[in-house]
């Protein structure tokens, strides 16, 4: 992450979840690792989730067509075009997640309020909150958080 603050003594523990180096050692290779920390780092820890919230909103506003934005969350996310396969599931995760918001605006509302900035309020609560879901599972998958 660039906005995290990092303390050359106490490393952030989300930092720690994703090998960061130690800052009082040279190192020449960074370790790589794949552990359950790190999913549920990227999955529940407030940063990201405002991050997986901003990135839906820019989404949403580029296009009204579902997977016309679902193509450009998953272009934006992983730097690949998406299979049809793979937009046909992440258009199902995206209408299972409307409708369940749009069941439960109180849920919406309460994934919208996470992190330091406010939703764009002229976006449906539910719509947003669903793609948000969907930006957390594109991204919390390798092809998105690792560079090759």
């Amino acid at each position: 992450t660039m906005y995290t603050f990092v303390k050359r003594n106490a490393l952030h523990p989300a930092l720690r979840n994703f090998d960061f180096m130690n800052r009082t050692e040279s190192v020449a290779r960074r370790r790589s690792s794949n552990t359950p920390l790190q999913a549920l780092t990227l999955m529940n820890d407030p940063q990201y989730v405002e991050a997986y919230r901003a990135l839906a909103g820019v989404v949403l506003s580029s296009s009204t067509e579902a997977r016309a934005q679902l193509n450009r969350l998953y272009r934006l996310a992983t730097r690949a075009t998406p299979s049809d396969a793979m937009l046909d599931r992440l258009e199902l995760y995206y209408e299972d997640q409307r409708a369940a918001f749009g069941a439960n605006p109180d849920k919406a509302r309460a994934l919208l309020e996470v992190g330091v900035t406010d939703p764009d309020p002229s976006l449906d609560a539910a719509t947003l909150a669903a793609l948000t879901n969907v930006a957390a599972v594109v991204m919390n998958s390798p092809d998105a958080y690792t560079v090759r």
